[in-house]
């Protein structure tokens, strides 16, 4: 099994310094979006994070427009490592998700499990949880297989619920509801203080407001909010849908849906091979520790310089992994001791 994924480094390039492309300002994955980014795409194994394949590309590259990018590359170094495996099987996640290269993967005869937005199959998001199965084989999650066309192929859609993922869209759904509340009343206290100052407000500025505060996921469905124009002096009004609210813990909070070639799979072995990508996460995780497989910071300007500092960091994480398979295989156990 072959895990895929992405992540980027913070650089801190001069926004005026255009002799190197690749650090570039796009959405950081560090929070640093005030800073020029490079990425990196890594495929490792499952067992021991060996790397295989890295692509270092320009931060402002979304993980969907790279992804069929080097789909050829990432296809025939999954070749070189498996071979004519029937069983070798590449795992991604949903930001890597497109018709191009999933196209690709599926003429190439490429065994897969990836995960779906919410925006590809909102009808399987929307199924009735009393449709769920407990999975014996994964305490606290719950889970629903159908068979599902997708990409012109007979795939397995297994829908998953989790509580722990429910409770965690669920906090982070009522901090938005907290945080756009507080600003539409802010903005309605403007709106009353430039009545009572007689200064009018245009109501295309105001719809732009509004329409930015609900901009933020759920909250345009979660939230009615109503535009008057009394008189001269527009005006709004806004309150919770507690329908909508129901309706988004029933039917959509908690749940992932992952999709696969594999269709004699039971749905425990899909979602545990899904969540393998934590293996990688980890890998991510070592390349940005300053005290271990450290990429930061990058002290070079060029390129050429960035791709070869890409290479030897990704050359570190190669002989720490193997040099821990070769540990693990001689029956010493260092976490432990």
């Amino acid at each position: 099994m072959m895990l895929y994924d992405t992540t980027n480094f913070f650089t801190f390039f001069a926004t005026t310094n255009d002799r190197a492309k690749l650090p570039a300002l796009g959405n950081s994955k560090a929070k640093r979006h005030d800073l020029r980014q490079v990425g990196l795409a890594l495929l490792v194994t499952r067992d021991f994070q060996i790397p295989v394949l890295h692509h270092v590309y320009e931060g402002n590259i979304p993980d969907v427009k790279l992804f069929p990018m080097i789909s050829r590359q990432l296809i025939d170094r999954f070749r070189r490592i498996t071979g004519e495996c029937s069983e070798s099987t590449m795992v991604f996640d949903k930001r890597n998700v497109s018709e191009q290269a999933m196209e690709r993967l599926i003429v190439e005869n490429i065994h897969f499990t990836a995960a779906l937005s919410a925006n590809r199959a909102p009808e399987l998001l929307s199924l009735e949880n009393d449709r769920f199965s407990d999975i014996p084989e994964l305490p606290g999650t719950r889970a629903y297989s159908m068979r599902y066309n997708i990409w012109r192929k007979k795939c397995q859609a297994v829908i998953v619920y989790t509580e722990s993922f429910f409770t965690k869209q669920l906090h982070g759904v009522t901090q938005n509801l907290v945080k756009s509340q507080k600003k539409l009343a802010d903005l309605k206290h403007r709106l009353s203080k430039d009545h009572s100052r007689g200064k009018k407000p245009e109501i295309k500025n105001l719809k732009k407001q509004i329409q930015k505060i609900l901009s933020v996921q759920f909250m345009g469905d979660l939230l009615n909010v109503k535009i008057q124009d009394k008189g001269a002096l527009p005006d709004f009004t806004y309150a919770l849908d507690h329908s909508a609210l129901r309706n988004l813990s029933n039917q959509r909070l908690g749940k992932t849906v992952l999709v696969t070639d594999h269709l004699d799979w039971p749905p425990h072995q899909v979602i545990e091979s899904y969540r393998n990508l934590t293996y990688i996460e980890e890998s991510f995780k070592n390349m940005k520790n300053v005290d271990f497989l450290r990429w930061q910071l990058a002290y070079h300007w060029t390129d050429q310089k960035l791709r070869v500092h890409g290479f030897y960091c990704v050359l570190a994480l190669l002989l720490c992994s193997l040099a821990h398979k070769t540990i693990l295989e001689a029956g010493e156990d260092l976490v432990n001791e």
